[in-house]
């Protein structure tokens, strides 16, 4: 539910598993690199070089013992361990292809590498939530890996809490009742646990994280709706409000930090290498637009953030829209025609169109 499966066809996206599976996955033993970095059993590469060989790390393309001295995080970040899982449930369910998760790669059954894959590191026991410890810490997921956070972790959790229906889902389309019942177990646990640990009555948002970066998180807050974690009218009012206040978006992108949020005058979070009102400490992004959506439907019945959005993309095609992130102003723009700021607005959008019987946004 967070990436871009469904725009690729059957055969591409089998490729891609079978990349993932044979390229990007560690093996059953740690691997100990440079500097103290640490990639756990079976964790899942943050990209593979053209070469196939795996990068754990964001911040290099380097592939050898040195991938970095721990700013981008001393082991991988959480969320491509949950994306290959989701991945191959969006597979599974557009081509019924149940024969792929029983073939072996590199000698162990895809299925076994998605439970290896979930199982991880760095998870609380008594939760089931992902954690960082605030020295060697992790990265939560990839749209924030320059932002350090510590503590137990809400986006890299809600990745965990969807990968654990994907898991159920799987285990019971294999025949597998056990699986079926133990992970939903377990996805019912991190969701009771995401509500008790992140959530804000007072306000309806979503912290980021317990320890370092314990800020309301827009993006993850807006997710957490989207995956029907949170629909209580406080949240949904929240999100409304920082959209009709434009503390939140603007033009149809969106902030990870409310403008009135600040950390401090020179950055939105607490702890991060991004210059302030760019890139991921402070500019707007189209990536969670489709989230915001959904969860505006929610509380009014309307999709206005979808029609700025589509606004804004058509007045700046002739540049090269939809963008990576733009500035406040909209003036500066990174990353021209970035597909994930095109493709997740989309699937919000037909998720609105399919759920609610309606073709007009679509």
């Amino acid at each position: 539910m967070l990436c871009t499966y469904s725009c690729l066809t059957i055969e591409e996206l089998r490729k891609y598993i079978e990349i993932f599976a044979v390229h990007a996955q560690n093996g059953e033993e740690p691997l100990f690199l440079e500097n103290g970095l640490v990639v756990p059993p079976f964790a899942l590469a943050d990209h593979v070089n053209y070469d196939g060989k795996p990068v754990f790390y964001p911040g290099t393309y380097a592939s050898g013992t040195d991938q970095g001295d721990g700013a981008y995080g001393y082991f991988p970040p959480f969320c491509d361990n949950y994306y290959f899982i989701t991945m191959v449930g969006a597979y599974v369910e557009q081509s019924s292809d149940l024969a792929i998760l029983h073939t072996n790669y590199n000698g162990i059954s895809l299925l076994k590498r998605l439970e290896y894959a979930f199982e991880g590191y760095n998870i609380d026991a008594a939760t089931g939530l992902c954690v960082s410890d605030e020295i060697k810490y992790t990265v939560d997921w990839g749209f924030v890996d320059t932002v350090k956070k510590s503590g137990k972790l809400l986006m890299a959790s809600l990745l965990r809490y969807n990968a654990a229906t994907v898991l159920s889902r799987l285990s019971e389309q294999c025949g597998k009742m056990d699986g079926r019942q133990r992970y939903s177990e377990v996805s019912e646990k991190i969701k009771k646990s995401l509500l008790e640990t992140f959530y804000e009555d007072q306000t309806g948002w979503f912290y980021s994280a317990t320890g370092i970066g314990h800020q309301h998180d827009v993006w993850a807050t807006a997710y957490a709706v989207f995956l029907g974690v949170a629909n209580n009218e406080k949240t949904l009012m929240a999100l409304h409000k920082a959209y009709a206040d434009r503390t939140a978006v603007v033009d149809g992108y969106v902030r990870h930090i409310l403008t009135d949020e600040d950390f401090s005058e020179e950055s939105a979070w607490e702890a991060c290498r991004a210059k302030f009102n760019e890139y991921q400490n402070g500019a707007y992004w189209a990536t969670p637009t489709g989230w915001y959506a959904y969860a505006l439907y929610q509380y009014n019945g309307e999709w206005s953030i979808l029609e700025d959005f589509l606004r804004h993309t058509e007045k700046y095609a002739h540049m090269g829209s939809p963008f990576e992130w733009v500035d406040e102003k909209t003036e500066n723009f990174s990353g021209l025609r970035y597909g994930t700021s095109g493709v997740l607005p989309y699937i919000g959008a037909k998720r609105l169109a399919k759920e609610y019987n309606t073709d007009t946004i679509v």
